[in-house]
């Protein structure tokens, strides 16, 4: 594969990915986040991206087909280490993070969580991943259970 247009997607999926992270931090509440992140296309325009640069990996190298239908660490590493399987993996974890994060936003939309302590949880998931989404779900169960332990005011 072109080493040319393997850096080009590489930058394209940072521009597109990366302006969507900052929107998810700063602005999750907007109009705007609402419609890019209820509406899924540009999700699916990265998942494209993706698509464009994996399958043609795959394509020249049958042997990292075998690497993700068999994995050994090897395989793995000797996958990755390609500059094709690492642009792949990079827009992988970038849309894969993000998909996860717009959910954590659907999510603490729904439950009314403020994104004060919502928001630096998208930083984990964009550096960590499942570890993000698991520390969203352990202090979201707990703020829930919070709630459900307030003392009933009464009129007298």
């Amino acid at each position: 594969m072109n080493s040319e247009f393997l850096l080009i997607a590489f930058k394209l999926g940072n521009a597109l990915i990366l302006p969507l992270w900052a929107l998810l931090f700063f602005a999750p509440r907007s109009k705007l986040a609402d419609r890019i992140f209820k509406n899924r296309t540009v999700l699916l325009v990265l998942a494209a991206l993706y698509s464009v640069v994996v399958v043609p990996v795959l394509y020249q190298s049958p042997s990292s087909l075998g690497a993700l239908l068999s994995p050994t660490l090897p395989g793995v590493q000797l996958l990755l280490s390609s500059d094709g399987g690492a642009v792949a993996g990079w827009i992988h974890f970038l849309c894969f993070d993000l998909f996860v994060a717009a959910e954590i936003r659907e999510r603490a939309l729904q439950r009314g969580h403020s994104f004060s302590w919502v928001s630096p949880i998208f930083f984990a998931v964009l550096m960590l991943g499942p570890l993000g989404w698991l520390i969203f779900e352990c202090l979201s169960f707990g703020m829930i259970r919070l709630k459900s332990c307030q003392p009933i005011k009464t009129d007298t």
